[in-house]
């Protein structure tokens, strides 16, 4: 098996190549909308909401005082470039830990030694230390625009606030299986390091005291996930780790998307265990798109599976591909970690807010008459638009088309048809077996991830919901490799 040492030379490695390419020159901020919350979604429309809202009652709002959110994940979990901080302020009532968004310290490039014991809440703000430096996470992001969502859009009137306590037990280069429950044994007996997944049911057990101290009302909400880059580097580089016994010792975990519905079982139910709620605890996951060692990655399709085979306990928040990077190619800048929160932010709106489930821009059918494929999405908020401007076009708007011939037919065109559907079409009809549509699936080795020269695509939705911080927070397709029926 891969030690997370061992990913952090592969890494490095990468980085040292990838720093022969020109970084994508793409802006640090989005010119953002600035205007009034975009309409719920109508799931009676099409596109309009995942399959399964239409006729379904919505599960009530419980209000808390304290609601928490666990955040985890590798090193663009825990912000490892994107610093100087930039979210010095809390504009809500949001909370973090007196430790700060992390409770564990004494961190170096294989894990951290220290368990902090919080005392109090404090105001929610970036600025946490992580091996050498202060950084940005997605945390305040994700607390601020799902506070000012709920109150000033889904809640009703006499509810003036929702205090989120935001807190991050991530590791930078932990693959699944050191993120897990019960951790790995990489490091030796005993491990000289605390166990990521141990250290969030800690600040659980902490965030309900101070609670309860406090005489206010306490849930968890959620786990966020921004990970996958170890497990795809430990799979190219030979080192899979899959398949690997499940926590419970019972099945055997055949690929991460296994990996994802067992993490998030285990979240749940360990959760449940120390504050006998009855909310469920959803993992809301951020699709990998930052590969650029070998064209293709099997990450962000499991991840995409997850979300498909656990409806609405995995959860595929948004792809990664639109976002900006540090210098070094492979971590976000801040920016891009605080605008991941406002996507976390909304997914938790629907969630929690709404009751409702969430559908990112996927397909819903991909099906072939002759020589015209044609693909209609979930779609957050209708109309469906082809966007070069903010994404550049990698050819045919991140379409690629296959199947088992040596020659597949071509891509000629490729149009939008209607609110939720696009179509399309290719120079022959197709006659090869096992026919599949792809997008933003492919990479070009050895150039930086984002919307210039990364895997990536052009199609996403109209949604205008407000940012706390001028962000664009339209919803973009996710990578997918799907069949054509």
């Amino acid at each position: 098996m891969l030690r997370p040492s061992r990913i952090a030379l592969v890494t490095s490695t990468l980085i040292a190549l990838t720093a022969l390419a020109a970084c994508s020159g793409s802006p640090s901020e989005d010119q953002g909308s600035s205007g009034s919350p975009s309409p719920s979604p109508d799931p009676t429309q099409p596109g309009g909401g995942p399959e399964g809202d239409s006729g379904a009652q919505p599960t009530p709002y419980v209000d808390y005082d304290i609601n928490h959110i666990l955040e985890t994940g590798q090193s663009n979990s825990v912000g490892l470039e994107a610093s100087p901080p930039i979210t010095l302020t809390q504009p809500f009532t949001n909370m973090m830990f007196n430790t700060g968004v992390m409770t564990a310290t004494d961190c170096d490039g294989d894990g951290c030694v220290t368990q902090q014991t919080p005392t109090s809440f404090v105001p929610l703000v970036e600025g946490g230390f992580y091996i050498d430096k202060t950084h940005e996470t997605s945390c305040s992001g994700l607390g601020n625009l799902a506070s000012r969502l709920g109150v000033q859009q889904y809640l009703p009137s006499q509810y003036t606030k929702h205090d989120i306590l935001v807190s991050l037990h991530g590791r930078s280069g932990y693959t699944y299986a050191c993120l897990r429950k019960n951790g790995c044994d990489f490091f030796g007996t005993p491990n000289p390091y605390t166990v990521p997944f141990d250290d969030g049911m800690i600040q659980v057990q902490t965030g309900m005291s101070l609670a309860q101290a406090a005489g206010k009302s306490y849930v968890v909400r959620a786990v966020t996930s921004i990970h996958g880059e170890s497990d795809h580097y430990a799979y190219t580089t030979g080192a899979a780790e899959f398949p690997m016994p499940s926590t419970d010792g019972q099945t055997m975990l055949q690929d991460y998307s296994d990996a994802l519905i067992e993490w998030q079982k285990d979240y749940e139910e360990s959760v449940k265990t120390i504050t006998n709620q009855t909310e469920h605890v959803p993992l809301i996951i951020l699709q990998m798109s930052n590969w650029n060692d070998v064209p293709h990655s099997q990450i962000p399709t499991w991840q995409l599976s997850a979300h498909v085979r656990a409806p609405g306990k995995v959860v595929l928040a948004t792809s990664g591909y639109f976002f900006s990077y540090a210098e070094d190619c492979l971590h976000f800048d801040a920016v891009s970690e605080r605008r991941i929160g406002e996507y976390f932010a909304k997914v938790y709106a629907r969630i929690v807010f709404q009751g409702l489930s969430w559908e990112p821009v996927r397909p819903k059918s991909v099906t072939l008459s002759g020589n015209v494929i044609t693909a209609q999405f979930y779609v957050p908020v209708p109309p469906l638009v082809l966007d070069t401007d903010r994404v550049s076009n990698p050819g045919n708007f991140g379409f690629e088309y296959t199947d088992d011939s040596s020659a597949p037919p071509s891509i000629t065109n490729v149009a939008i048809d209607g609110p939720d559907t696009v179509k399309i079409t290719l120079d022959s009809a197709p006659t090869g077996t096992g026919p599949r549509l792809r997008y933003a699936f492919t990479a070009v080795p050895l150039t930086c991830p984002g919307p210039e020269d990364g895997p990536r695509g052009n199609l996403r939705d109209s949604d205008n919901t407000p940012s706390n911080y001028n962000n664009e927070l339209f919803n973009w397709g996710v990578t997918f490799d799907e069949p054509v029926n």
